[in-house]
């Protein structure tokens, strides 16, 4: 039961982030030829070139690319993507006739990038993509798992989106694009990723006991004492690592200038902390 529960919530997140996407495409981007990057780009420049349907584009320039994932991502991934492909770009065909609510290419770009980075972030949070350069990125980030999905697709589909200014000579689409591409990044690594920011810290002092306490009584936050070895020394040192909200740096930072001023420091952002005083571990 439970099984059949999740697929269903699967299921149905891969439908509203579909939805949105086709949404965004439709009601903010298509009508003043803002790229949204990858073969969704590539499909509207053709729309407009030719007026062949842009969600039947989709589909059939993905035919390859989900061939290749298949055989690097495995039927797991595939069977997802698919899914997504076929319903987003359905969706596209079906919401066509819908009108922009704005008349204004800069509100069209912010509308739009929030919009399509939502649907990108509910459907590769449940382990699909749209098809397209979404499975480009997500075979680069198999590759090398330390980028960010965001971060990926915004390299891919910078491409893209100059190619199609290009195409309609007007530079002034790109710049709209990557507006709107650049949106688009922040909101789907903000569900990817948890919008529940925070920060993780790393300490090295002569006094790490003393710190670790002041910061467990003060901050109310845990700490882990990692072994260390100064690389000049080679003597052995504590490294204290402590992750904290973004609120607490300033306190964290005053606690330790006040009890070790030579203690070094590196502050760094934190995603996806999971335990107490964060985030509850969840799909």
């Amino acid at each position: 039961m439970t099984l059949v529960k999740n697929k269903a919530k699967q299921m149905g997140l891969i439908a509203v982030g579909c939805l949105l996407y086709a949404l965004a495409y439709n009601l903010f981007l298509d009508p003043f030829k803002i790229s949204p990057g990858g073969v969704s780009g590539l499909a509207m420049v053709i729309g407009h070139l030719t007026g062949f349907p842009a969600g039947t584009a989709i589909i059939l320039m993905n035919i390859p690319l989900i061939i290749l994932a298949y055989l690097r991502l495995g039927a797991g991934f595939i069977l997802n993507t698919a899914i997504a492909t076929l319903l987003s770009s359905t969706l596209i065909d079906l919401t066509a006739w819908m009108p922009s609510p704005v008349d204004d290419p800069m509100l069209a770009a912010v509308c739009g990038g929030v919009l399509i980075g939502a649907g990108l972030g509910f459907i590769m949070r449940m382990g699909a993509t749209t098809g397209g350069t979404d499975i480009v990125s997500r075979l680069v980030q198999a590759a090398r798992p330390h980028l960010k999905m965001g971060q990926v697709v915004m390299i891919v589909d910078g491409v893209i989106i100059c190619l199609s200014a290009a195409v309609f000579r007007d530079f002034s689409l790109a710049v709209y694009a990557l507006i709107g591409l650049a949106l688009c990044g922040k909101v789907m690594d903000s569900i990817l990723y948890g919008f529940d920011f925070a920060t993780l810290t790393y300490i090295i002092s002569d006094r790490p006991y003393e710190i670790g306490n002041a910061l467990q009584e003060q901050l109310e936050r845990g700490v882990t004492y990692l072994e260390g070895q100064g690389g000049y020394t080679l003597k052995p040192k504590k490294v204290i690592v402590c992750a904290v909200k973004r609120g607490q740096v300033a306190a964290l930072r005053n606690i330790i200038d006040n009890m070790d001023p030579n203690a070094f420091l590196i502050v760094t952002d934190g995603h996806q902390i999971f335990g107490d005083g964060f985030i509850k571990q969840k799909i």
